[in-house]
């Protein structure tokens, strides 16, 4: 009987030592899938549209990496972002480590993020109060990888 109440109690110190923290960020990788830009009421759709092209991003505990490559005509850019963030609720706020253009080192952006199923939405460039810049924004969308 002790056997078997000490092995209980190990089960129970286990199962509890090893269950899954719950994640505050979709961490995995994901796929662009759409990139739209609006100015005022004018919607331009950067991604698929004037440009083509693919783009994943990674996201991990403390960094977020993306890795692309796109073209509009004869204008190649290739893509490479490395951020590390923090996250409060559905508050992101990205420092960039690197990027294609040095100028955006060290800059910060703010985001709100947005989780529907397996789709994960981004959109920037929001001011201190988290307030979405309604005169000039971007929506990312991203679908979770298998």
């Amino acid at each position: 009987m002790k056997a078997l109440i000490i092995v209980g109690i190990f089960f129970t110190i286990t199962s509890c030592s090893f269950a899954p923290q719950e994640l505050k960020f979709p961490l995995g990788t994901w796929q662009l899938v759409q990139w739209q830009q609006f100015r005022g009421d004018s919607l331009i759709e950067l991604f698929p549209g004037e440009w083509s092209g693919s783009d994943i991003v990674m996201i991990g505990e403390r960094h977020i990496f993306s890795v692309g490559t796109f073209k509009n005509d004869t204008t190649i850019f290739n893509n490479y972002v490395g951020v590390s963030y923090t996250l409060d609720g559905n508050h992101l706020e990205e420092t960039i480590m690197y990027f294609p253009n040095p100028d955006n080192i060290g800059q910060k952006v703010k985001q709100i993020l947005e989780m529907r199923g397996d789709t994960l939405y981004k959109s920037y460039p929001c001011d201190d109060n988290w307030v979405l810049n309604q005169s000039s924004y971007n929506v990312e969308k991203y679908v979770r990888m298998k």
